[in-house]
């Protein structure tokens, strides 16, 4: 890059917004520049999180279940397909959501229970049983209702709201019907890519 050229992404305002957060005189070092350089990409960023939407972020391939699905149906799709959690869909609405969450209190774990902590219980033999799922179907295991998010949002909203709510996932729908889902690894993902290519 030559010295002349600003950093992709980086415009005047962005630099004019970090100037205006920093603290105290700038005496341009490299140290402050550094400075100055990262509190106008953070700008920057903010900018690209509030144009881009769910919409263009979403999986439209998503793996879903019915009410009526079985415990072991539901554990069946959740690991076979490498989610941790999925939508519930009657008539293509979204009625609920499944996660690996929903089975532990079943197992006589709480809910934000880490893996580690049901490999101990397997492990230890503290857990309940499996028999206790024989009759349990998606429509008891889910959590409802569910909770949407439109494709249009800007993807910051999704992020706020599954870090406010404790979720990993947001089913995204139009009309109540799915359209498509959005994880917190998506956003993730997105950011570090919008990041590298500063």
């Amino acid at each position: 890059m030559k010295h002349d050229e600003k950093p992709a992404g980086v415009d005047v305002d962005d630099i004019l917004a970090a100037m205006s957060q920093a603290d105290g005189y700038l005496d341009i070092t490299p140290a402050d520049a550094l400075s100055l350089y990262r509190l106008a990409l953070s700008h920057a960023l903010e900018r690209v999180r509030l144009r881009v939407t769910v919409g263009q972020l979403m999986t439209r391939a998503v793996h879903s279940l019915r009410p009526e699905d079985s415990a072991a149906q539901v554990a069946q799709l959740l690991a076979r397909t490498g989610v941790s959690g999925a939508p519930v869909l009657e008539e293509e609405h979204v009625v609920g959501v499944v996660s690996i969450k929903d089975f532990l209190p079943r197992l006589g774990l709480p809910k934000q229970s880490t893996p580690m902590a049901l490999v101990a219980g397997l492990v230890c033999g503290a857990l309940h049983g499996a028999g206790d799922f024989a009759a349990v179907t998606a429509r008891q295991l889910m959590t409802a209702p569910a909770l949407t998010i439109a494709p249009g949002i800007p993807v910051g909203e999704a992020a706020k709201l599954m870090e406010g709510r404790g979720i990993n996932r947001l089913p995204v729908a139009e009309a109540g019907k799915l359209v498509g889902i959005i994880t917190r690894g998506d956003v993730v993902r997105a950011c570090q890519a919008i990041t590298l290519s500063e």
